[in-house]
């Protein structure tokens, strides 16, 4: 027993890189399209680390946010990791991105903002008696531009050439995912999921008991568990969300 779960957890982090390293050629491809100054702008890709708390949770809960909002520049990165090997650089910045994320977690110095207050209250709900910190947290785009969403044909580039959320969730294995991503943006995570695991998968929303389709939704795709869900951002009404989520949302089924 103590073998198979240290394998299954290993399991969790080798799969977790190896998304990360799927579209990396492609994505520095897109990155020298880039205009130097849109390039200063932009942030690193946010990628997770399969942390201890959410291997040896009960219940995994993977959060999926709108996008960064400030995560060092990609740019700065990409010339400090520097290397005649391509593969060689590719390993080197994620592990260093892995570890920017290992560090925000274990400094929770986000903890006051209606973001991370949100997620830990939800994940509270959700799965009772594990504390508050067992779940990871990703983001449906993966970059910011200047600390804000990138315009709109940045976004669709790179997204499309680094678009590893349904991968990085097939590899963490959540029993349940929550999108705290608001219906403004349901058209990316419908095109972030289109075609995910063979043509004509396609994803779609459907209403939770009497809540708006907007306030609480199921989204439903072969690639993800059967408890995923789509409500607005904490920042939208920390109250209200809580409320709504905790009203709505049944793991028991």
């Amino acid at each position: 027993m103590s073998i198979r779960t240290y394998q299954d957890e290993s399991n969790l982090q080798f799969h977790l890189q190896a998304a990360y390293y799927e579209g990396w050629n492609r994505l520095v491809k897109a990155i020298d399209q880039l205009d130097l100054q849109d390039l200063e702008q932009l942030s690193n890709p946010f990628l997770v680390k399969a942390l201890p708390a959410y291997r040896k949770a009960k219940r995994r809960v993977l959060f999926v946010g709108q996008e960064t909002n400030g995560w060092d520049s990609f740019k700065i990165t990409l010339e400090t990791f520097r290397h005649t090997n391509e593969e060689m650089r590719r390993e080197n910045v994620v592990d260093f991105l892995q570890w920017m994320y290992e560090d925000l977690r274990h400094h929770r110095k986000y903890d006051h903002t209606p973001f991370w207050k949100g997620m830990r209250r939800l994940y509270q709900a959700i799965s009772p008696g594990e504390g508050d910190d067992g779940f990871l947290h990703s983001e449906l785009v993966r970059f910011d531009y200047a600390n804000k969403r990138p315009p709109q044909h940045i976004e669709e580039l790179l997204q499309r050439e680094y678009n590893i959320l349904p991968m990085e969730i097939a590899a963490l294995s959540p029993q349940a995912v929550v999108f705290l991503t608001g219906p403004d943006y349901d058209d990316r995570l419908r095109s972030t999921f289109h075609h995910a695991g063979g043509l004509g998968n396609t994803l779609s929303l459907e209403p939770v008991k009497d809540f708006s389709i907007n306030a609480l939704s199921r989204v439903i795709h072969p690639q993800l568990p059967y408890h995923t869900y789509r409500t607005y951002h904490p920042n939208y009404s920390l109250h209200y969300n809580e409320q709504t989520v905790n009203a709505g949302i049944n793991l028991t089924h």
